[in-house]
């Protein structure tokens, strides 16, 4: 499993602020904790939660509502959003783009993008909310920028790779956060060491999760990033494009340093430096994220079918590497999706 463990999380869990079975009071609740925003609930019965720690200019909350529901609250504008299921999955709407999010996978939202989730029932959320002004000065702290804004145009790139070397090191940076929490009406920790780690999160955001602040970074620096050999990028993004658009396909390693123009030995340098896996594990993952997608759908086939289409011939092996990966066995993407084909959830907004 990629989600953090409710032990890791057992500190936050001490910080309840409400619990309720109503949406109306759940929408006015969420809306005074987070931001104002429009609500649309579908199926299921409202089991919400919200527990929230400050821990300077930086909040670490979990929330949850139990059932299916569509909130939209525009632009963050004051502030950015780090989601990350810890159960189920929801669906992130920024602009055209949709992500899909579950246990090894999350979301950056930038402030100035609007943004829908729709969540589904069963979904329970880490978020880690960080006030834009604090990030700014973060920003030009990490990228050696004096003076102007930097924060308000950063745009984050979508998905967030939790299942990766460097989502595991943030998986581990966020469970050291949540672990400094103090028991109400205990001793807190040092301002000065938390307000540091804090910081130290958000270089290491800034520095290894893709950015429009970083990017400008690199480009503005005097060599262009090499890998092993002095092969640029490239040769990486032609071999991603080629295990994509033939997920379904046999492929070995020799076939895709063969797409990519280069040597075995230069693919593997370049994944391992770029991506923190070998292109074998990337191909597995890509595979995953299209059977999850299909399966997804109510038009979708049998478990099997998807997964022979997306190049998985062990189904045995094939449910436990989902199940890794997404939190749940693909029969329960599956079921969950024909459910939607048989009932029309009511839809009322706030």
């Amino acid at each position: 499993m990629n989600a953090l463990s409710s032990q890791q999380l057992s500190p936050l869990y001490r910080h309840e602020v409400f619990r309720s079975r109503h949406a109306d009071e759940t929408h006015a609740r969420v809306t005074a904790e987070l931001k104002a925003h429009r609500s649309r609930w579908g199926r299921g019965s409202v089991d919400a939660a919200f527990f929230r720690a400050r821990t300077g200019p930086m909040s670490l909350c979990i929330l949850r509502y139990g059932c299916e529901v569509e909130i939209e609250p525009d632009a963050l504008d004051s502030f950015v959003l780090v989601q990350m299921p810890l159960r189920g999955r929801a669906e992130v709407h920024i602009g055209r783009e949709v992500v899909q999010i579950h246990a090894g996978q999350g979301a950056v939202i930038s402030a100035h993008r609007p943004v829908k989730v729709h969540w589904h029932a069963g979904c329970e959320q880490l978020l880690l909310k960080i006030e834009r002004s604090h990030l700014d000065a973060v920003a030009r702290e990490a990228f050696a920028t004096p003076s102007g804004p930097i924060s308000r145009d950063i745009e984050f790139d979508t998905p967030l790779r939790l299942d990766d070397a460097v989502g595991r090191q943030w998986r581990w940076l966020v469970a050291g956060l949540a672990g400094s929490l103090p028991a109400p009406g205990h001793e807190p920790c040092d301002a000065g060491w938390l307000r540091a780690y804090e910081d130290n999160l958000l270089h290491y955001l800034l520095r290894h999760h893709p950015n429009s602040a970083l990017a400008r970074d690199r480009a503005t620096s005097t060599a262009p990033p090499q890998a092993d050999g002095g092969a640029t990028l490239a040769p990486l993004l032609r071999a991603e494009e080629f295990m994509r658009n033939r997920c379904g396909e046999s492929q070995s390693l020799d076939d895709i340093a063969l797409a990519a123009g280069v040597s075995r030995r230069t693919l593997c340098a370049l994944f391992r430096r770029h991506r923190a896996m070998s292109p074998m594990e990337t191909l597995r993952n890509l595979r995953l994220d299209a059977a999850h997608a299909l399966l997804a759908r109510p038009s979708a086939g049998s478990v099997t079918d998807v997964a022979l289409r997306c190049g998985f011939a062990h189904l045995s092996r094939f449910a436990a590497s989902y199940r890794e990966r997404f939190g749940q066995l693909p029969h329960e993407t599956w079921r969950g999706a024909q459910r939607l084909t048989l009932h029309t959830p009511p839809r009322t907004t706030h």
